[in-house]
């Protein structure tokens, strides 16, 4: 392993191994929305949201309007003065539904929380208070901008959400512009059944990026249809515009799998993978393949499951921070082994090839080892 690390470097993977050298650079994050950008259009649960207010949610997933009176759980709320959606132990089942008659039917149709502006740019920020599914609807979240203008969501607060859906659990889409999603500090389970993940796609300008930042927390993107990857980050042609990035930091873990591939992308330079200006790390699993970038301390256990792999970056570190890397299955680098000492744990194995002498049906006695990383007691 190399030690020129770059800490305000990116590295660069193809589209087709994960080799090659770092390229300093740094990412400038999404700009901070106020008020909604002027023509976009909000949508939760199939019921447009123009205004400041309350929603609440049910089991079945309905959203129904509170008024301005805070509900005692299970609700949603929206500050139009901040272009902020605020998820509270919510329940989302329903999507918006089609109509070819206005531009929102026409275009995010089935969406959960859908967001569009066919006049200029569209975003959102998602805050997350408690545990909110989205679940049983075509697409989870939408962010479209389709004629001109970038796109920007945002999800951030102290709280978890799941995304179920049956195509594109995330979407970020501009067709002229940037697209950038951000995930600050929350857990995000994003699982498709016919097709990507998550999809962050840039327009077709020469300058415009499609970029995906975690900065703490977690990013957990799969699907189980053939052919789609847990995270696709594409432009809207195979020439032109700058690459992709994935910026990790404050101890973020994001985890892509996919048939197509984990993390993939059309972009001729392929993804760039990095901490940015940040001064922490994260970890990566692009499929199978994990990587440390930065110095990365443990939140909780890690553990590296049957045919997986965890390596560090050039110049990266891993510290336990009292918490172990339990390889059930995977392989780990020796660095990190070397580095983490006890903390790498290895569950206790019990092989038999054959119990001599036993009997179906009949109490059998033998001495079994077992071999871990920790004494095993017996009882």
């Amino acid at each position: 392993m190399r030690n020129d690390f770059l800490p305000r470097s990116f590295t660069h993977r193809g589209l087709c191994c994960r080799g090659g050298g770092h390229t300093e650079g740094t990412v400038t994050g999404p700009a901070t929305l106020a008020a909604a950008p002027s023509g976009q259009e909000l949508y939760v649960g199939g019921v447009q949201i123009s205004s400041t207010g309350y929603w609440t949610t049910d089991s079945d997933g309905t959203v129904t309007s509170a008024g301005n009176t805070q509900p005692g759980d299970n609700y949603i709320h929206y500050n139009a003065n901040d272009n902020i959606l605020t998820l509270h132990n919510a329940t989302i089942k329903k999507g918006l539904a089609y109509d070819q008659n206005t531009p929102a039917g026409s275009t995010i149709p089935g969406s959960a929380i859908g967001v569009i502006n066919q006049s200029g740019d569209a975003g959102l920020t998602i805050t997350l208070e408690g545990t909110n599914t989205i679940e049983g609807v075509s697409y989870g979240i939408r962010v479209y901008a389709p004629s001109i203008g970038s796109t920007n969501l945002t999800i951030t607060g102290s709280g978890t959400l799941y995304v179920n859906s049956n195509q594109d659990p995330i979407q970020v889409i501009s067709s002229n512009g940037n697209a950038a999603l951000s995930i600050e500090n929350v857990k995000v389970t994003a699982t498709s059944s016919y097709d990507n993940g998550v999809t962050v796609q840039r327009g077709s300008s020469e300058t415009s990026s499609a970029s995906l930042t975690v900065n703490g927390g977690s990013l957990t993107a799969t699907t189980q249809s053939s052919g789609s990857s847990g995270i696709r980050l594409r432009g809207t042609g195979e020439t032109g515009g700058s690459s992709p990035t994935v910026t990790v930091s404050n101890n973020a873990i994001v985890r892509a799998k996919g048939s197509a591939g984990g993390i993939t992308s059309n972009s001729s330079t392929g993804v760039q993978y990095g901490t940015g200006s940040n001064s922490t790390g994260g970890i990566v699993f692009d499929g199978n393949t994990g990587t440390v970038y930065g110095a990365v301390t443990l939140q909780e256990d890690l553990t590296i499951g049957e045919g997986e792999s965890l390596t560090l970056d050039d110049g990266a570190a891993l510290a336990a921070g009292g918490h172990n890397v339990i390889v059930d299955g995977g392989t780990v680098d020796e660095d990190i082994t070397t580095s983490l000492g006890d903390s790498v744990k290895y569950p206790p194995t019990i092989t038999t090839a054959s119990l001599p002498n036993g009997e179906v049906g009949t109490t059998y006695n033998q001495t079994l080892e077992a071999t871990g990383s920790d004494t095993i007691t017996w009882s």
